[in-house]
């Protein structure tokens, strides 16, 4: 199979990354955080067939957009189970706490930790990451193509972990958990510019 297609197009105040992953052979693709701006996205999308939606977490500004996506293609969602009561609660996904009351009516499939989402013909790996949610995760793109890393981490920094179910200890557990990722390779955060995650591996491995 050819290296998954990766288009990055940032959406709404918040500069959420919204991704489009493509099977370049069959055209079909996976759309990850619709966090705003849903007719963009869709013309972003265009005739691609549309597989699955995928949360890396649940917080409103990451998910705006996903009721518009998801019936648009008629896709699936899903989300870790850690994040699930977000969608529906605009406090536990801390848009209330700002004055946005955001939630979301399409029904998600929870994600858990090692999942392998692979409707679109190539799989993608799910790595469960708490700390900035209890529920966010990274996705592991096949033939090192790549990790989207959500707001777990970003290419100078981190995820806030000062919301109701933050943790900094678990998120350096799961900063752990990510760079041993093995080759480094290019982490895809949910705001700003790329960076790298993982180690290489030994020069005599």
């Amino acid at each position: 199979m050819a290296q998954v297609k990766l288009e990055c197009l940032p959406v709404g105040e918040m500069g959420v990354n919204c991704y489009i992953l493509e099977n370049p052979e069959t055209h079909q693709c996976l759309v990850v955080d619709p966090g705003d701006e849903g007719e963009r996205i869709i013309r972003a999308v265009g005739e691609r067939k549309v597989c699955a939606v995928l949360l890396t977490h649940g917080h409103f500004d990451h998910i705006a957009a996903v009721d518009q996506v998801c019936e648009a293609f008629g896709a699936p969602l899903y989300i870790h189970s850690g994040d699930l009561g977000k969608l529906t609660d605009p406090y536990a996904n801390v848009g209330g706490i700002f004055g946005i009351h955001i939630t979301v009516q399409t029904p998600a499939s929870p994600l858990e930790d090692g999942d392998i989402i692979d409707c679109a013909g190539f799989p993608v790996k799910v790595l469960h990451t708490p700390g900035h949610s209890n529920g966010s995760v990274c996705y592991l793109l096949p033939e090192n193509g790549g990790v989207l890393t959500g707001d777990t981490v970003f290419a100078h920094g981190y995820g806030r972990t000062d919301f109701p179910d933050g943790n900094f200890s678990t998120l350096k557990d799961s900063f752990r958990k990510i760079f041993q990722i093995s080759p480094r390779q290019t982490a895809w955060p949910g705001h700003e510019g790329p960076g790298l995650v993982g180690r290489d591996e030994p020069e005599d491995a």
